[in-house]
């Protein structure tokens, strides 16, 4: 499977998906981390890029890209659906990862309009939640995590050290929010997702010929 996971902000696909990547790295699957901004608002974006690439190989991704939109000005328009669809393209994706809608955040909402209209050709698209995402965020699917994936997800946020002043990448509340979507999932831990699509693949003709027969 290719996987693209598309971000606002530098610590955003850590946060919303981290747990999920490293259990497709695990299995062998290529991975793309599509960066919108360098996060330059309130730290060096060259800091934030620097901070993004440590987190990344944390869960053994190498293929980072940073599209340079000005922190907090994420736009929704031709040019950045234009940009992120020839990310899809070129990778061949399977399945992306992206912001939900349902965000109190502009540059999150604008990346998850945009990157909804970039992937409509993509068979598997999955909305992540954060920090500011509001509460009526209603997931449908989940990624059960084993506790050392959780962990490993820790470790990349922590990456970022130029936010750990922010009190929501605290290690606690990750590893809570993790036991929340668990729960609902009938898991120990879990990451949750709105479904944007999922498109499951018809049984071939000669199986389901069989399967009548039965």
């Amino acid at each position: 499977m290719n996987v693209v996971a598309v971000g606002a902000h530098p610590d955003d696909i850590e946060i919303g998906a981290g747990g999920s990547i490293a259990l497709h790295r695990a299995n062998g699957d290529a991975v793309r981390f599509l960066v919108l901004t360098s996060g330059g608002k309130l730290s060096e974006p060259a800091r934030r890029e620097e901070e993004a690439r440590e987190a990344a190989d944390i869960l053994d991704v190498e293929d980072v890209h940073f599209l340079e939109y000005e922190d907090t000005k994420v736009p929704y328009d031709h040019d950045i659906v234009e940009r992120i669809d020839d990310h899809l393209q070129a990778m061949g994706a399977d399945r992306v990862y992206i912001h939900t809608e349902e965000d109190t955040h502009q540059d999150h909402r604008n990346a998850a309009l945009a990157s909804i209209a970039a992937s409509r050709n993509t068979d598997e698209v999955l909305a992540f939640e954060s920090p500011s995402t509001r509460s009526f965020f209603d997931p449908q699917y989940y990624n059960a995590l084993p506790e050392g994936v959780l962990e490993g997800k820790i470790s990349a946020i922590k990456s970022h050290e130029s936010q750990q002043k922010k009190k929501y990448l605290e290690a606690e509340a990750m590893k809570g929010l993790a036991r929340f979507r668990g729960r609902q999932a009938n898991a120990r831990y879990a990451e949750a997702f709105q479904v944007i699509r999922i498109k499951e693949n018809a049984p071939s003709a000669e199986n389901l010929e069989l399967a009548m027969l039965d």
